[in-house]
């Protein structure tokens, strides 16, 4: 069972507050440079623990305390209605709904993704959000990536020691290339160096699902 964030009572003036300091800004640049400052000032964790202060304040006020020593301010138009609003507010939601810190959303999935996912999700269920953002932000690292960030190598350090192509090693910790159907030779090239045995770099779990 989930374990949320805080007491639910508190969850539509969470989202509402969010999404209305989100409106004060517009477009990518500004909207992840907002949310670092909001994590920076310590407010998003105060925010993610459902402290009434942060989500109870007038939107601008919020603003204005989450930007006054990091942020150059400007004039801006409150409740704005756009995908930068609607950006607060399905990530207020959703950091209430998994329990997770903003710091660790935003590493997987910072405000700039999440305007991205304007369309269609804007139409969307908070459910469906929740789930196409648990398959950004929940999504397991590739064995590959793991031994070799074990091993201290870099991905062209690994490509020119086990001569697999560096195209190759992206693909198959981006997952856009299946390692399980690698051929058995760059397998056994990639493990060498990595000091593990080759079935360790297969990605069996996928093949169960």
């Amino acid at each position: 069972m989930m374990t949320h964030a805080y007491n639910e009572m508190y969850l539509n003036d969470a989202m509402q507050t969010l999404a209305e300091v989100f409106s004060l800004v517009k477009g990518k640049k500004e909207i992840d440079l907002l949310f670092q400052n909001f994590i920076m000032s310590g407010i998003a964790y105060q925010f993610g623990r459902g402290n009434p202060r942060y989500i109870n304040m007038p939107s601008e006020a919020l603003f204005y305390e989450i930007t006054k020593y990091n942020m150059h301010r400007r004039n801006v138009n409150l409740f704005n209605r756009s995908r930068e609003y609607w950006c607060g507010f399905v990530l207020a939601y959703y950091q209430w709904y998994t329990g997770m810190s903003f710091e660790q959303i935003g590493k997987r999935l910072p405000p700039s993704k999440i305007l991205d996912m304007y369309y269609p999700l804007h139409e969307a269920s908070l459910d469906k959000f929740v789930e196409v953002a648990n398959s950004i932000v929940l999504i397991k690292e590739t064995n590959l990536s793991i031994y070799r960030k074990y091993a201290g190598l870099s991905q062209i350090q690994l490509a020119f020691y086990s001569g697999v192509e560096l195209r190759n090693i992206r693909a198959y910790e981006q997952r856009t290339q299946n390692i399980n159907e690698a051929s058995s030779i760059k397998l056994f090239k990639l493990s060498r160096v990595l000091g593990c045995n080759m079935e360790d770099l297969l990605e069996l779990q996928n093949e169960n699902k």
